[in-house]
């Protein structure tokens, strides 16, 4: 009887034990594989926030044309910020990342599109589209907007609106 009761606790054991080690490796495997996995995550978010800004772009160089002309955009913004600085002329988005998409403190031009990487943990990314245009936000020309992160999608307008004083096309972005 001693015998039985014996193999039955040393199943127990052994189950126990085959579990940790089970446990463990599976561990040591989201260790090493999750910094990977949002490596990737990021890598995809800065390429659709790339996309979204050459979306923007368009859409500032169709209105251009001629007087009046208006354009809508949605602008779904995840992770990151969207900054209008109407003072530099520029649209900038920043992102954390948790890996450097480019080397780090030195502008790398994408065509228009100029993407920094700034040191950090995480590291900062900025996506910068700069103009040499007079770019407004609600029809105001100084400071800057920023539109943060949001679970449903910003609704804008990109409008020609004339022609400033010093003759420069004014495009403003204006909230719906």
């Amino acid at each position: 009887m001693k015998r039985v009761i014996d193999k039955a606790g040393q199943v127990w054991i052994e189950t126990v034990i085959y579990t940790l080690i089970g446990l463990a490796i599976i561990g040591l495997v989201l260790a090493t594989a999750l910094p990977k996995i949002n490596e990737k995550k990021d890598s995809i978010t800065i390429e659709q926030s790339i996309e979204a800004l050459g979306n923007i772009n368009n859409k500032v160089y169709e209105v251009q044309r001629a007087e009046g002309n208006r354009r809508i955009v949605n602008l779904d913004i995840r992770k990151g910020a969207l900054i209008v600085d109407m003072e530099k002329d520029t649209i900038s988005w920043l992102i954390d990342s948790s890996f450097p998409y480019s080397e780090v403190g030195i502008p790398v031009s994408l065509g228009i599109l100029n993407v920094t990487t700034r040191e950090g943990n995480p590291w900062v990314v900025e996506l910068k589209l700069g103009y040499d245009i007079d770019l407004t936000y609600n029809g105001i020309n100084t400071g800057t907007k920023q539109l943060d992160s949001a679970p449903t999608p910003y609704r804008f307008t990109i409008e020609h609106a004339g022609n400033n004083v010093d003759g420069d096309i004014m495009v403003d972005l204006s909230d719906i």
